[in-house]
């Protein structure tokens, strides 16, 4: 038989193509690994990929192209995984395989199937048959019945008979030994070709917690499982001899449950040279075991903190100790381990007490240094098969609010979201203690306000009490009387400005900022390859994409430098202790960023470059203009070698600066 296996369509955090997650997904590829076990054709389509890659437009076209690609693979069945943010796609893709092709077995599985697998019958018929929790026993007996249909004696299975009626069997199927499973069929994705920055290994499955708003739980029934540390190393071994790789992601919710099965792998991996990172609470690890962990490999964690409300902690059953998270922040760091923190707002017993409280100890986490923890702040999103969804499902309200998680919605979607909310629940939201906006602009301007970097931040909050709770709140009531609609990193430097004034170093720290990381976003500049003869005087030159021009700006690096030596106490400092303002010249290369001072005659010169331009026609320009002003030729090999030049060969290039 030939199974095609489709792929999420999640979404990366980001509407750019280029940042969708095309790593293998280790489920289906475990999926196809038994399927091929029992001599099964089985190919695996992550419709991501085609569209990361440009084969696909990212547009309400997007369903057809997919289901033709599909049925181009003459599939004898085909089976999507789905989570609630990318049901949308699997219910219009499968609903188009079913219209070309009736005959075609069309089966679903994953978490949100799983917890609505009666519903999902009940509300499409395009799908014939959902595979209920972990699937790796039941695929290959039901691949095998699939054309009788007699899936009786098949544990954790939903399906239409005969008469187009829906049945189910009983069951809850897992895996007891992980190590049992075949190596996930990894060559079913290009790897080599992807670009990927380290490869995922599947660690194992299950969380022995009930966090109220987390399905992780339900869908691997409490069962807290690892793989031994032999079949690990094992797997990376495999994909360090396959595929070169060296870094790992070790995919499980909670990997430090079990700190002597964590110590045995530590012990088995240590010798190997490879970098890992894992997920933790704070309160499953302590120094001893992250020094182990460090000396072994491990250079990432994520911490699920959620929120820096300890009523809000017990309230969703959480229950971290918040009094210890700096404590295991601080050794993390100090052992070079780099730290994710996490947390969400919009739990609907949240006050705005609670909120201050995440807010505050988020900020405290942005006072460590960028490369050293990252934070985050995500709004709730309903999830079904969770005790909140249970106690709150009913009540759920849509306001349009679209996450970055989020599948998009294209013509007719949306009708089909506001018809089913208890199938598309991450679109929808619980009505909580406040208002909506309060939850929702939290999270905005959190990712508005980091923009600009964790120092630049850092500082702003000592003109806000030294906590994040107050600019944002200041910031969410300016914003409310200016009449905007959402939080944007220009509209918090717009804030910035009218709190401060257009000339205060606080605004030019935040323009600053901003351009670095635009200027990030739109690529590191290009080195130009520049010729020592004579010649290439009369090649064309331009800004790099990796350069701008800010004018009326203060010395932003020696101000950074002055604001690192502030100690912690200290307040801002005043207006008679910044420099001067001037023209400066932003340049981002790889791994850094740098600001050059520019005279009034140089910056006339490098406006000249925002377009192409060849350098023997600039001089005959200036000298046109003023006859007794010469290029210095030793300012431009300077303007080249920093990179703020490159060199356009034949005809003109357009100029790629951020807006």
């Amino acid at each position: 038989m030939r199974l095609v296996l489709v792929d999420n369509f999640v979404m990366p955090g980001s509407l750019d193509p280029d940042m969708f997650d095309v790593h293998p997904h280790l489920g289906l590829a475990s999926l196809a690994a038994v399927a091929a076990r029992d001599h099964h054709n089985v190919v695996i389509y992550d419709p991501k990929r085609e569209v990361r890659f440009g084969h696909h437009p990212y547009d309400e076209t997007l369903y057809e192209r997919v289901a033709e690609d599909i049925l181009r693979l003459k599939p004898d069945a085909a089976g999507f995984t789905t989570l609630g943010c990318s049901f949308i796609f699997a219910v219009r893709v499968a609903a188009l395989l079913k219209q070309s092709a009736p005959e075609l077995p069309v089966l679903l599985g994953g978490p949100h199937a799983t917890m609505l697998h009666r519903e999902i019958m009940d509300a499409y018929g395009q799908f014939d048959i959902i595979v209920r929790h972990e699937a790796e026993e039941t695929l290959p007996p039901l691949l095998a019945k699939l054309e009788t249909r007699g899936f009786d004696g098949i544990p954790g299975v939903t399906w239409r008979d005969g008469r187009g009626l829906p049945k189910m069997t009983p069951g809850l199927p897992k895996i007891e030994d992980l190590d049992s499973l075949p190596i996930p069929a990894y060559e079913l994705y290009p790897v080599a070709t992807l670009g990927l920055d380290l490869m995922r290994v599947e660690a194992g499955r299950g969380c022995p917690f009930v966090c109220t708003f987390c399905s992780t739980s339900s869908f691997f029934q409490r069962d807290y499982r690892l793989k031994s540390a032999e079949r690990i190393v094992h797997e990376m071994d495999l994909l360090h001899a396959r595929y070169g790789a060296t870094e790992f992601k070790l995919d499980h919710d909670l990997f430090t449950v079990n700190r002597r099965k964590v110590r045995e792998f530590c012990d088995a991996v240590e010798d190997r040279g490879y970098s890992w990172r894992v997920s933790a609470r704070t309160d499953c690890v302590d120094a001893s075991l992250l020094e182990k962990m460090a000396l072994a490999g491990c250079i990432g964690l994520y911490f699920g903190i959620e929120t820096g409300s300890q009523r809000m902690q017990r309230l969703a059953d959480k229950r971290l100790r918040l009094d210890g998270v700096d404590a295991i922040l601080d050794i993390a760091e100090n052992f070079g381990i780099e730290t994710t923190a996490s947390f969400i707002t919009g739990y609907p017993e949240e006050l705005q007490d609670d909120q201050d409280a995440t807010l505050d100890m988020l900020g405290a986490c942005f006072a460590r240094p960028q490369d050293a923890c990252t934070p985050q702040l995500h709004i709730l999103l309903p999830e079904p098969g969770t005790p909140m969804f249970s106690k709150h499902g009913k009540s759920l309200a849509y306001d349009g609010y679209v996450t970055k998680f989020n599948a998009r919605l294209f013509h007719g979607d949306r009708a089909e979201v506001l018809a089913h909310p208890e199938l598309y629940s991450t679109y929808f939201y619980y009505p909580a203690a406040m208002p909506r906006q309060r939850y929702v602009l939290a999270v905005d301007a959190v990712d508005a306000f980091r923009t600009v970097g964790h120092q630049i931040l850092t500082y702003a909050l000592r003109f806000f009490q030294n906590r994040l709770s107050v600019l944002i709140v200041a910031f969410g009531d300016w914003a409310a009387s200016t009449g905007a609609s959402a939080a944007t990193a220009d509209l918090a430097l717009e804030f910035i400005a009218a709190q401060f004034g257009a000339s205060h170093h606080l605004t030019s720290l935040f323009r600053y900022g901003l351009a670095v990381s635009a200027l990030k976003q739109a690529g590191t500049a290009l080195q130009p390859e520049v010729e020592d003869a004579p010649s290439a005087r009369r090649e064309l030159y331009a800004l790099s994409p990796g350069s701008r021009i800010l004018t009326d700006l203060h010395d932003c690096g020696a101000l950074l430098e002055r604001i690192s030596a502030l100690p912690a106490t200290a307040g801002p400092l005043g207006a008679t202790d910044v420099g001067l303002r001037a023209c400066y010249l932003i340049v981002v290369q790889p791994r850094r960023s740098a600001l050059y001072g520019v005279d009034p005659d140089l910056e006339i010169i490098l406006e000249l470059f925002e377009r192409p331009q060849r350098l023997t026609d600039v001089m005959d320009l200036l000298h046109n203009i003023a006859g007794d002003t010469e290029l210095d030729d030793h300012l431009l090999d300077r303007l080249i070698d920093i990179g703020a030049l490159v060199r356009h060969a034949g005809k003109p290039a357009p100029l790629h600066t951020p807006s």
